[in-house]
């Protein structure tokens, strides 16, 4: 049983007037055997099957059947807490203390794809699903589309694959009534074409966002606070860069890492990175590289993808790049609309 009154971590911000609760999605069957709303306490019970792991959205429900707001529910045998690792201190004297493992990840094993954990749009607090396998479709680049973790329902009966919407933006507001939908990057013409005859894409970082009106906040990376859209779990937060600009990724180097080439990722200091791949902005569909694996983990500040800001004015999603060609660690930017895992760091 959970609160179900207020939006996230918030203290003050209803969700409105739910009359039910109900299952979006998820990963395993019969790891959610019921659920209701308690209108009285104004809570939602999800009853788990005994010794079950895995990974469920559950919503309020208004009286048309709108879903208010949704939760992800990450059930694991798993205290984040006693394991935890402390960053070395950088030059501004900054720590970060991250969980050993992605959200939603149902075990740190490196031999199960249950390492990997879901995937997560830039500042969307719902979670979509990590590749169960790699089914290789091109030997050299694939989208996997073979490789999506099957859903189900309360039924056990499995749901058709994740939706994308590529027709138009996202808006917070539909994010929250429809949290399995996938919003891919739309592109904002401008009506006139190039030399070569093609359409002039209008150069601005909506372009490159999820959703019609971007925000640099919705993880806290300007406030430093956690935000009602921040995935992690009570007591942790998005791992933010500190005051001087420093990424919380930055004591990842080539020279202390150890690659394991069997189960796609990274080794440094005790600390297991899978290369669990990315889902495509442009499309939601799984992609991983089998002959150079990559995968990435989001960092709730945002970046500029180039130091000319007059002409590049975008501000990308910044994330820890993990990649097999090069065997090393980097800080880098992608659109935020593309999916990638997430790691937690301590409040």
């Amino acid at each position: 049983m959970f609160d179900a009154q207020y939006k996230g971590n918030s203290t003050t911000e209803s969700i409105g007037d739910p009359v039910t609760a109900e299952l979006v999605w998820q990963d395993a069957k019969n790891l959610i055997q019921d659920i209701y709303y308690v209108s009285k306490e104004k809570k939602i019970v999800a009853v788990t099957a005994p010794g079950t792991s895995g990974n469920a959205v559950v919503a309020a429900c208004g009286a048309d059947g709108e879903i208010l707001w949704s939760w992800h529910l990450w059930i694991a045998d798993y205290d984040p807490a006693a394991s935890l690792y402390t960053t070395p201190a950088n030059a501004s004297g900054t720590t970060w203390t991250f969980m050993d493992r992605n959200v939603g990840a149902t075990t740190n094993a490196p031999d199960s794809f249950d390492c990997h954990g879901m995937i997560y749009q830039w500042g969307r607090k719902d979670p979509f699903t990590s590749a169960g396998t790699f089914t290789i479709i091109n030997e050299d680049y694939s989208y996997q589309v073979d490789g999506e973790r099957p859903i189900y329902n309360i039924l056990n009966e499995e749901l058709p694959k994740m939706r994308t919407r590529a027709e138009y933006h996202g808006t917070i507001a539909k994010s929250l009534r429809n949290p399995a939908v996938f919003y891919a990057m739309t592109y904002n013409f401008t009506g006139e074409t190039d030399e070569y005859g093609q359409e002039i894409v209008l150069n601005d970082y909506r372009t490159k966002d999820w959703t019609d009106v971007s925000n640099d906040d919705y993880w806290g990376g300007v406030s430093g606070k956690k935000t009602i859209y921040d995935p992690c779990p009570v007591g942790y937060k998005v791992p933010t860069c500190d005051k001087d600009g420093n990424t919380p990724y930055a004591w990842l180097v080539y020279a202390d890492m150890t690659w394991d080439d069997t189960n796609h990722g990274a080794t440094q200091n005790g600390q297991w990175f899978p290369a669990a791949g990315t889902r495509v902005y442009a499309s939601g569909g799984l992609d991983h590289q089998e002959l150079n694996p990559y995968g990435g983990m989001w960092i709730g500040t945002a970046g500029k993808a180039s130091a000319n800001i007059e002409e590049y004015p975008e501000l990308y999603g910044q994330y820890m790049f993990i990649v097999n060609g090069k065997r090393t660690f980097k800080v880098s930017k992608d659109a935020r609309s593309q999916g990638m895992s997430m790691r937690c760091v301590k409040e």
